[in-house]
């Protein structure tokens, strides 16, 4: 089991790529070939495993935050692999947004299915049968929900540093560099985004569950 990632101002994940980078770059300055380009590509690699801090926007239990950056492409009511009716909220990462996956309650994650697939874009008409995928079924303090999250064509894994477990609120708990996380939400869930929003993981509210007795 991995730790988490720490709340460094770079990614662990990212180091490893960091460091290739710097030695190219220093091999580049050697020869005198191409160094401009591979210090971009450091700065690019930079930002894209940049780790901010991120307060939620409401401290209310009954919160549901963002799980990831990105832009709020559907919502609607679905059925999801138990046969159940779920309120289903997809969230459209891009490769140039904050790639930290955060809890979006505080949760327990009972299982993790991995489908092992291509790296397609997701308006490919073949990446919902073929493209990568994680699904995590959870329990929270008021119902069960479901995460989905998908490779894009930039990502070359989804990683994540739990697979069973207890989080707590905004937790980092995985890495996507490009993809999309979908929400399966208990239907008296009540939704406040709308298709278009952008969102920040472990800070923009997406939602409450409804009152009820805590389990």
């Amino acid at each position: 089991m991995k730790n988490n990632t720490t709340t460094q101002f770079i990614a662990k994940e990212g180091w490893k790529y960091l460091f290739v980078i710097a030695v190219v770059f220093v091999v580049s300055m050697f020869f005198n070939f191409l160094s401009w380009v591979v210090l971009v590509i450091f700065a690019l690699t930079l930002y894209l495993f940049r780790n901010p801090e991120r307060l939620p926007a409401e401290d209310d239990d009954m919160a549901i935050l963002a799980p990831a950056d990105g832009t709020v492409f559907e919502i609607s009511k679905v059925k999801y692999r138990d046969g159940k009716e779920y309120i289903k909220v997809g969230i459209q990462k891009s490769l140039l947004e904050v790639s930290l996956l955060r809890s979006p309650t505080k949760i327990n994650i009972l299982k993790t299915d991995r489908r092992h697939g291509l790296f397609l874009p997701l308006s490919n008409e073949y990446s919902k049968e073929l493209g990568e995928k994680v699904s995590l079924s959870c329990q929270s303090n008021y119902n069960n929900i479901f995460m989905d999250i998908n490779a894009g064509m930039f990502s070359r894994k989804i990683d994540l540093f739990k697979t069973v477990g207890p989080l707590k609120t905004a937790q980092r708990f995985g890495l996507l560099v490009d993809g999309s996380v979908v929400l399966y939400l208990p239907l008296d869930s009540r939704v406040k985004v709308a298709v278009g929003d952008e969102l920040k993981a472990g800070e923009s509210v997406l939602g409450y569950f409804a009152h009820k007795e805590s389990s």
